[in-house]
């Protein structure tokens, strides 16, 4: 306790640097944790992810699921497949990521089996048919949009009675009609900004906008509402939905290392090494003295432990007398402290200084008379001291 006491203000120094050095982790852990990313992932917890969205999906009874795999590994219980468009650092992936025209077909033959499809992008992974027209019909990057219009549905469905508005941002866009059977839900004035086509046996929703389905935006006006509804017409049973994760990038990410030394740049482990030594030296410290041995202090012994060493010695030299009158100066000399006396001050002046009603008094009496005793034996001699041991 006394070490903690004389160094408390290193210790604190210590703490407060390491208080530090834990937060600046955790903003760098933040900074390269997909989780917050601003890209639409399905864990992101960023304002653009879309974690939200997920969790909606869940509490109403769907199975969710992140897809990290290109098209071609899309499982076989897969019932709905979610795109988002890609960041514009991976808009080129059917040649850098992985995907190739398998990619395409397969994902062309599970949706002509019954796939369904929420389409938020276009983009060169897409099946010749999905992709036609993408770039003037789909947002292809993700450009954040600032302006937001609020769009109406486009028929009076009864899985849309619920529906008054949804918003959207503003892409710049407007879907048109397809070749195959095709049923707009959203417009905006003159623009229909969503869609359901059907393609074969599975059936397509496609959006001019995917910002409105992101954390910040999930929750305004009927978002929420009319994705639910939307997903329910598609899948009216329930079933496993995936995430196109691996579109945003998460192929990628994957392969990066996420130990503390891939993920907290070089400004924080020179901070870290130099908080390590510091632990080093202060529990070094801890364990070893620095400098020179402090020196005890000095141990009064008991009078009792002094008694009977004296007592000993004049009992062999039949020296009763003496070793008593030593010992009784000793007493003398200490209560004289005690009681602020002259350290020159005569026993007799000592017993007048005590109260008449102290047994300390007493007992001091009777061991100045027993000093002028030339026959005191040894046995009277230590029953005395005791009795004053017992006293002082």
């Amino acid at each position: 306790m006394q070490f903690l006491r004389e160094r408390f203000g290193l210790i604190a120094l210590v703490g407060v640097v390491a208080v530090l050095l834990l937060y600046s982790l955790r903003l760098a852990q933040e900074a390269r944790d997909p989780r917050y990313a601003a890209l639409p992932l399905s864990y992101s917890q960023h304002r653009f992810g879309a974690k939200g969205f997920a969790r909606l999906l869940e509490r109403n009874g769907y199975t969710v699921r992140s897809f990290k795999r290109t098209f071609r590994r899309l499982p076989k219980e897969a019932d709905m497949l979610v795109i988002f468009p890609p960041p514009l650092a991976i808009s080129g992936v059917g040649t850098s990521e992985g995907w190739t025209e398998e990619d395409a077909e397969s994902l062309d033959r599970w949706l002509a089996q019954g796939g369904r499809l929420l389409l938020f992008s276009g983009d060169e992974r897409l099946p010749e048919r999905l992709r036609e027209d993408a770039f003037r019909r789909l947002p292809t990057f993700q450009f954040p949009a600032e302006r937001f219009v609020e769009a109406q549905p486009a028929l009076p469905a009864p899985w849309l009675k619920e529906i008054n508005k949804v918003s959207l941002s503003d892409q710049r866009v407007s879907l048109s009609p397809r070749e195959e059977r095709w049923v707009p839900l959203l417009h905006t004035g003159g623009a229909i900004k969503a869609a359901l086509w059907y393609y074969d046996k599975g059936v397509v929703f496609e959006c001019a906008d995917w910002q409105w389905l992101t954390n910040e935006h999930l929750r305004d006006a009927d978002n929420g509402a009319f994705i639910l509804a939307v997903v329910r017409k598609m899948l009216p049973k329930g079933g496993v939905i995936y995430f196109d994760d691996a579109g945003q990038g998460d192929l990628v990410m994957e392969r990066e290392a996420h130990g503390f030394w891939s993920v907290a740049p070089m400004g924080v482990r020179i901070a870290f090494a130099h908080l390590l030594l510091l632990t080093v030296i202060v529990m070094y410290s801890l364990g070893r003295r620095f400098g020179l041995p402090r020196p005890a202090p000095p141990r009064a012994p008991a009078l009792g432990e002094y008694v009977e060493a004296l007592a000993g010695v004049y009992e062999r030299a039949q020296a009763a007398q003496p070793a008593f009158e030593t010992i009784l100066e000793n007493v003398r000399r200490r209560l004289c402290r005690r009681l602020g006396l002259p350290a020159g001050a005569t026993m007799l002046q000592l017993i007048q200084a005590i109260p008449s009603d102290s047994p300390l008094r007493d007992a001091l009496q009777q061991a100045y008379q027993a000093s002028q005793n030339p026959n005191l034996t040894p046995e009277e001699a230590i029953r005395l001291l005791k009795k004053l041991e017992s006293y002082d």
